[in-house]
Parts: C-alpha cells; sequence; structure tokens
C-alpha cells in the first residue's frame, strides 16, 4: 500500500514539473516572438472584440491586408468588419484564419482573397511570412492542424517549433531587449486588421484586356483549402465572396478559371481587374497605388465604397445594430484613421502640384 502510495505520487510531481516546464516554454516563446504591428495587433485586437459583432470578415493575403478598410465600411454603412490578412498568406493560413474565427464571431458574409489559387507556394522560403500568420494566433484544434498541413508541405519545419515557438527563436537571446517585454502587453489596432502604407507609386495603366486567352489552370492543393472554407462557411450561414484586388499580376485567364471554380461553390466572384469596376471605382493608376500590386488607402477607400455597395445591394447586412459599446470604440477608431488618411491625402496633393510644376 505505502508503495503504491510513494508511486503515485512520483507520477503526481511528475506531472506537474512537466505541466510547469510546458508553460514555462510557452512564456518564453511568447517573450521571444518577434513583434510585428501588423500581425501582432491584428490578432491581439481580433481576440479582445466584443464577441458576434463582426458582420463581415476578411481574410487572404496582402492585396486584402492594405486593399480593404474595415472602418470605411462602418462610416458609410454601419457594417462591423474585422480583416485577418496577412503578407503572403498561405492558403492553410486563410483557412485557419477563417475557421477559427467562428469560435468568436458570427459573420454574415466572409469576404476572401484567393491569391495562391495560381502559385505553387514555397512553404520553406516562405517560413518567416507563415510564422507571422501563426506564432500570435492562440493553441485550438484548427491551429494544429494548419500547423500538420504546412509541415507536410515543408521540408525544415516542424510541429514542435510551432506549438513551443522558443524552440525556433531561440537564438534571439543574443538580441534581446527590454521592448520585447514592453511588446508584450496588448496594443489595440484602431485599424480593425487593415495595414495600410501610405505612399503612391506610378504605375502602367491597364487600358486593354485581352480576352482572347485560355482559362490558366488552377494549383489543386492551393484550391483545396479555399475550397473546402468556402464550404464551411456555407455550413455556418455564411455567404461568401471571392475577390480579386486590383493587381498587375491578373491575367484574364485567370478570372476565368477563378469565376467558375468559385461560384461553382457557390459563392460570390467579385473582380476589381475587369475593366468595368475599375471605371466606376475611378482608379487613378498614378496614384491609388504603392506598388504594381497594392493599393494604397486612397486605392483602398475607393475598392471599399465597391465592395460595401455589393455588399449592401446583395445581402441582408445589419446596418448600425452592433452595442454601444462597440459602436462607440469604432467611431474613436474612425476618428484616428481619418487623421492618417487627411494627412496622405495631404501629401498627395503636394506631390501632383510639384509633378505639374516640373512638367512645365
Amino acid at each position: 500500500m505505502w508503495k503504491e502510495k510513494k508511486n503515485r505520487w512520483i507520477l503526481v510531481r511528475c506531472l506537474i514539473v512537466t505541466v510547469i516546464f510546458a508553460l514555462l516554454l510557452v512564456f518564453a516563446g511568447k517573450l521571444f516572438i518577434p513583434y510585428y504591428i501588423q500581425d501582432t495587433d491584428q490578432n491581439r485586437t481580433f481576440y479582445k472584440t466584443e464577441k458576434n459583432t463582426v458582420d463581415v470578415l476578411i481574410a487572404g493575403s496582402s492585396t486584402l491586408l492594405v486593399g480593404l478598410s474595415p472602418l470605411e465600411l462602418w462610416e458609410d454603412y454601419g457594417i462591423v468588419a474585422h480583416t485577418r490578412a496577412s503578407t503572403v498568406q498561405a492558403p492553410p493560413v486563410t483557412w485557419l484564419n477563417i475557421k477559427e474565427a467562428y469560435r468568436y464571431q458570427k459573420p454574415e458574409v466572409v469576404v476572401m482573397g484567393i491569391t495562391s489559387l495560381f502559385l505553387d507556394y514555397d512553404y520553406d522560403a516562405n517560413e518567416p511570412y507563415l510564422r507571422r500568420g501563426l506564432d500570435f494566433k492562440r493553441l485550438s484544434a484548427d491551429k494544429l492542424k494548419a500547423v500538420n498541413e504546412i509541415v507536410k508541405r515543408s521540408g525544415s519545419q516542424h510541429m514542435l517549433d510551432y506549438i513551443f515557438p522558443i524552440f525556433r527563436y531561440h537564438d534571439r537571446w543574443k538580441e534581446f531587449q527590454w521592448t520585447d517585454v514592453y511588446n508584450l502587453q496588448y496594443r489595440h489596432d484602431f485599424m480593425r486588421g487593415q495595414y495600410p502604407v501610405y505612399r503612391a507609386k506610378k504605375i502602367k495603366a491597364r487600358d486593354h484586356v485581352d480576352k482572347n486567352v485560355p482559362p490558366e489552370k488552377e494549383n489543386t492543393d492551393s484550391w483545396s483549402f479555399y475550397q473546402d472554407i468556402i464550404e464551411y462557411c456555407q455550413s455556418q450561414g455564411s455567404e461568401v465572396v471571392v475577390v480579386n484586388m486590383p493587381d498587375n499580376r491578373w491575367t484574364y485567364g485567370r478570372y476565368q478559371t477563378a469565376k467558375e471554380l468559385t461560384e461553382g461553390c457557390g459563392a460570390a466572384y467579385i473582380d476589381l481587374n475587369l475593366e468595368e469596376p475599375l471605371k466606376e471605382m475611378k482608379i487613378d493608376w498614378e496614384y491609388d497605388f504603392y506598388d504594381p500590386h497594392h493599393l494604397n488607402p486612397v486605392g483602398a477607400q475607393k475598392a471599399t465604397k465597391y465592395l460595401g455597395d455589393y455588399l449592401v445591394e446583395n445581402y441582408d447586412i445589419p446596418q448600425n445594430q452592433c452595442g454601444e459599446g462597440t459602436a462607440e470604440l469604432l467611431n474613436e477608431d474612425l476618428k484616428k484613421y481619418k487623421v492618417k488618411l487627411k494627412e496622405f491625402k495631404d501629401k498627395l496633393e503636394i506631390q501632383k502640384t510639384q509633378e505639374k510644376r516640373e512638367e512645365m
């Protein structure tokens, strides 16, 4: 009897030590994970958002990260939106961003980008972007599944590195600073997930669309994730709108394939590269982009207006129906956003005036 009690106590102590060790690994991982304002604050703010208040969820890669404004949707339509997009977002990360979101929100509409539909995503070369999309997510069965899909497609990454990031970032002790401790605190992302880039770059205008091209073949691996998440959203009662943002990598062949695939799953498809939406948005090829693939905040304002009109016209999304606390916080966020936007627009006007003088 005494021996059995002793053995049981040894097992209990081993379990306690294991749990403490695991907790220490988790805390050390949080301390050593590099801080990225767009990813860290975006995820923390999403988790802090009042439950079941988000009407429209936006997820995808950087074209949506910079090109759609949740605060414009709030100001013009009373729609509460949140962006869960990230740079070079892999299909499994898009899958996780949307699937996990349903633990906290019940969006009426999910707006999804499918940038990787025609790409062979390099899971090893893009590991830094994968980390930025995953390190700040809470541990869950869905996260483990997404990590497992990534590890299966990688030749160098490991499951434990994602569960305990300290294994991946242990060398950062050499560059450790007190700011790493400071960055553990919560900072509200007043942009609601959007990460605008405040600069303008002239790009080549697309004044003609070559429609005499065959449909481009999709990447079947990427499509499997996109298709799965479309079907999941529909099973949860959400409408899905797939959006292709203005981007000089676009071709009519890609449009044909993306439209057929997404609409075949019952999702709506909006392609902002077509002549009609470009004309309706009044896209300025000289001042609405910050590089050939991404809109700046002025271009994003136009794209969001187009999307907002479409959402209001086609879906019964409640407007101005969130609680008083959420509305008050959104209005405070909106004030900060408008200050930044005005500063950028003022700089653009100065830039335009200088360019006109140089041309004279």
